[in-house]
């Protein structure tokens, strides 16, 4: 079943080209004009949801989150601004939003934006491949504990999955309907986190024009992740210890005390308890969040999940980035099988994209895939040389997408409709991506 997005847009030209992108990545669309519009939309059309603009008459996009708080269900919000500053991007997240995008994007980074946050829905569970008896077992366990309100604490490297398996416990939980928030405790400053987790009341700090909720608060009746928690400063753990303890907050700032019901859920891709031994991370709150420990197995110790796996993210990528389904050859297969994947399924979804953008026959082959013979001693870690590949992925997707299309226009003597066949996109998809081109300076006709 598809996912539906609210878009919450009032230039009209913009809208129609989102619209237009979004329907043909598998999206059902429904455009409101600003926040009242949009309002009076969620009556009829439940969105999955709401992509919004920040800069709308009437009612702009902090007045629509404002609006939203107030709602018991309301559907995550993901904010586009043209402005970019700090500020804006703080003023967006501490107001209730998911994430942010800044105006102009690819549709790539807004796709990968609603992965991230879009929930599954009940039996949607694709993604979570256990073949593996490790993975199993790691299954088995989340499906017991979903149903309690018990903290857990997913540790596991870097790319295996510890969001995925964090929102398959809210998705199987008895708080399912209510909101699933994640929020990056490496991605935030250190200055902005307190305020982002438990909000802050008007004039608690420069720039604090108006009280609000933070993370916590946000969360009420559903789940908070805490990702990567072991980033947190000590200052801010023992307070973070002292609302699981008493599950409820004073916001900074502020003297009332807010009750909480809220499940957490932590996760970390470091060893806790060598943290504790040396002094990162508060012991006591070691003991806190580790209720029920689950610790998602790497992908090289699951090697029977591989192969189904590779399968599922490489159909997923066919969808994002508009090229037609490929199988695997028996050649590709026997080289997935053999590489350790020290990037987990990052590394492997990484790979399957690359290879589908090169792959030239039916099948993708083992050279389509260019996986690493051995890993480079950079001395980076793993999830720094995993966020390297994603960059430099980038820049071969964008390279090998040109050589492509201005084959595909060659062979055709330009026809738009004939090139798009050849490209097996559609050509809407085809329209769209050779405007993203002229307005990069590459002009392919």
């Amino acid at each position: 079943m598809a996912f539906r997005i609210l878009l919450v847009e009032d230039d009209p030209d913009f809208a129609e080209v989102l619209q237009e992108a979004l329907s043909d990545l598998g999206y059902l669309l429904c455009h409101a004009s600003d926040g009242e519009a949009a309002l009076a939309q969620l009556v009829s059309f439940p969105a999955d949801l709401i992509l919004s603009d920040v800069q709308m008459p009437r009612l702009d996009g902090y007045g629509l989150l404002a609006a939203l708080r107030e709602r018991r269900q309301a559907p995550p919000v993901l904010m586009m601004t043209a402005w970019g500053t700090i500020e804006e991007a703080v003023r967006a997240l501490q107001g209730g939003a998911v994430d942010y995008l800044v105006k102009p994007f690819e549709m790539e980074s807004l796709q990968a934006k609603l992965e991230k946050h879009l929930l599954p829905r009940a039996g949607d569970d694709k993604q979570l491949i256990a073949e593996a008896p490790s993975m199993r077992r790691c299954l088995e366990r989340a499906e017991k504990v979903a149903q309690s309100d018990a903290t857990v604490l997913l540790s596991g490297e870097s790319g295996v999955g510890k969001e995925v398996l964090a929102r398959y416990l809210h998705q199987h939980s008895a708080r399912a309907k209510g909101p699933f928030v994640a929020v990056n405790c490496a991605a935030i400053p250190e200055t902005l986190l307190e305020a982002t987790l438990f909000g802050h009341e008007k004039g608690a700090f420069t720039g604090a024009t108006q009280a609000s909720a933070g993370k916590f608060e946000q969360a009420q009746n559903g789940t908070l992740l805490l990702d990567e928690v072991t980033e947190m400063p000590l200052a801010l753990q023992a307070k973070l210890l002292r609302v699981l303890q008493e599950r409820e907050l004073e916001r900074v700032g502020g003297q009332r005390t807010i009750p909480l019901d809220i499940r957490v859920i932590a996760t970390s891709n470091r060893d806790l308890g060598e943290a504790v031994k040396g002094g990162q991370f508060r012991a006591d709150l070691y003991y806190r969040l580790q209720v029920v420990p689950l610790q998602v197995p790497a992908l090289r110790e699951r090697r029977e999940d591989i192969l189904p796996l590779a399968q599922y993210l490489l159909n997923q990528a066919a969808v994002t980035l508009g090229l037609r389904p490929r199988a695997l050859s028996p050649a590709a297969e026997r080289a997935l099988l053999a590489h350790d994947w020290p990037g987990n399924v990052r590394e492997l979804q990484n790979a399957l994209q690359r290879a589908l953008i090169l792959a030239e026959g039916d099948e993708i082959q083992t050279r389509d895939l260019d996986l690493p013979t051995e890993m480079p001693e950079s001395g980076m870690t793993i999830a720094e040389q995993s966020s390297a590949a994603e960059l430099a992925l980038g820049e071969q997707k964008g390279h090998y997408e040109r050589e492509l299309i201005a084959d595909a226009l060659a062979k055709s003597g330009g026809s738009r409709g004939e090139a798009a066949r050849l490209l097996g996109i559609s050509a809407r998809t085809l329209r769209h991506k050779l405007q993203r081109l002229r307005e990069a300076g590459f002009d392919l006709g």
